[in-house]
């Protein structure tokens, strides 16, 4: 008997742990951004310039997509393996 094969992301239960990583990947980076944002202000001298300003929210903002990436990267690995191999 041949059984049919989906490929993983076509899963349901797939999708849902990847949705949950992906926001939980969103959360990660946005704690880190936020904590960038406070660390570059505090060693920036005041008053703030522009430029200062800038530069520690751009710096920031890197971190939400390297958050989802890494929550992403960790629901690959935890993924359980097929049984039916």
């Amino acid at each position: 008997m041949d059984v049919p094969r989906r490929k993983p992301e076509d899963d349901p239960r797939i999708k849902a742990r990847i949705d949950a990583a992906g926001r939980f990947g969103f959360t990660l980076g946005c704690i880190a951004a936020v904590a960038a944002v406070t660390i570059n202000l505090m060693r920036a001298p005041r008053p703030y310039s522009l430029v200062s300003l800038v530069l520690a929210v751009l710096m920031a903002a890197l971190n939400v997509p390297f958050g989802i990436m890494l929550g992403l990267l960790g629901e690959r690995l935890t993924r359980p393996k097929d049984k039916r191999k």
